[in-house]
């Protein structure tokens, strides 16, 4: 393949550097590196990886019911909370730091999207659940959100002839006559099931790269209208450090100091015993696969996880869609976009109003205002167009 004549240009650079001559100039953008970055960023697939540990991943009559299920206020204690209550809208969230549950309680956390969320590896800002479907019980359970248990579940499917109809054609029992945790766990499966379907990809974004990446190859990069949102993205924003890949997530945990020293600040790592000894999660009995790579994950993570880096860390999560999403952070603190970029520039919050030791990446980053602009308006560029 022909070199971009930017590269050529970088390797003359280089060159001339050996030998004393270089102009005091910045390195051209990309250098090779920064190439390798960016063909990796664009075009996410439009299908979501099937969950080998849910046996119904991928089953239209799973899918529908799951439908039917996630907006049904009836699977609540109250009867007035559906998982629809937190995830409607455009964005498949809130429009406020915390949602509302059963009996005016609040949530803990700012609750993520559920927009392209089967793409994940973990689930929850801090890693409790480590498939989709595990994580649809959460809620179902949660004393400040639905405030359910089995017997409430049980009834609700029961009591409604085509729930129980179509459940027993799923799973092969009516759900009066399943146990509580396999009926918890089936339920969480066509929940999963039907999310998989909430997937908006394809976005302006992933057309830009590409025209970006044509124009180095042709020596015009600096002429293209997203060379400066993609500069610093990649190099002096260090958004890529972590928002990677065609999911813009590498799908781990850090602690990017954000101000919370409440009950759920501890991240991954408060988190992780209760995760590992789970019976819902990917190697518990109630998966599918508890041989599967999944389950190997979580076999890795026990001799691996280290407190150091996992307290107060929480889940990267993929800017799809992220103008979508407001507002940001896991206490729902940054009310836009130009909040978050103003979060990062100034390093993250003050050491001592967070838990744990923020990542050593998290250091100023003096953007211009023009950076920053640039930032928001690819960031606003990453809403994907329904299918």
């Amino acid at each position: 393949m022909k070199t971009p004549h930017r590269l050529r240009a970088s390797v003359l650079a280089l060159a001339l550097g050996g030998l004393g001559l270089a102009c005091d100039t910045e390195e051209a953008f990309p250098n090779v590196d920064e190439l390798d970055q960016l063909r990796s960023l664009h075009t996410q697939t439009r299908q979501p990886p099937k969950d080998p540990t849910n046996r119904v991943d991928g089953v239209a009559r799973a899918e529908q019911l799951g439908d039917l299920l996630f907006h049904d206020a009836g699977l609540s204690r109250c009867g007035t909370v559906s998982c629809q209550s937190c995830h409607g809208g455009e964005g498949r969230t809130v429009d406020t730091a915390l949602a509302e549950g059963c009996d005016g309680k609040r949530t803990l956390r700012n609750p993520p999207t559920v927009l392209n969320a089967a793409y994940n590896r973990w689930f929850m800002w801090d890693g409790r659940a480590d498939r989709l479907w595990s994580q649809a019980i959460l809620p179902l359970l949660n004393p400040d959100e639905m405030n359910s248990d089995a017997q409430v579940v049980a009834a609700r499917l029961q009591s409604v002839e085509s729930y129980r109809t179509e459940y027993q054609a799923l799973f092969g029992r009516e759900p009066a006559a399943e146990s509580g945790d396999v009926l918890l766990a089936n339920v969480g499966k066509v929940l999963a099931a039907y999310q998989r379907t909430l997937v908006k990809v394809d976005a302006p974004f992933d057309e830009d790269v590409r025209r970006f990446l044509a124009a180095v190859d042709a020596g015009t990069a600096e002429e293209d209208p997203a060379y400066l949102g993609l500069k610093t993205f990649v190099r002096k924003g260090q958004c890529i450090v972590c928002h990677k890949g065609p999911s813009l997530s590498d799908d781990l945990f850090h602690n990017i100091g954000v101000e919370d020293t409440g009950p759920g600040s501890g991240g991954q790592w408060a988190s992780l015993e209760g995760l590992l000894g789970w019976s819902f999660n990917a190697e518990g009995r109630y998966s599918d696969a508890p041989s599967g790579s999944d389950a190997l994950r979580l076999r890795a993570l026990r001799t691996q996880a280290k407190q150091l880096e996992l307290e107060g860390a929480f889940r990267t999560p993929s800017l799809r869609n992220v103008a979508l999403t407001a507002p940001y952070m896991h206490t729902g603190a940054q009310a836009t976009l130009e909040e978050v970029i103003d979060f990062y520039n100034e390093g993250g919050d003050a050491a001592g109003t967070f838990v744990g030791q923020k990542t050593e990446t998290l250091v100023p980053l003096e953007l211009t205002d023009a950076e920053k602009r640039a930032l928001v308006d690819l960031l606003k560029s990453m809403t994907g167009r329904e299918d």
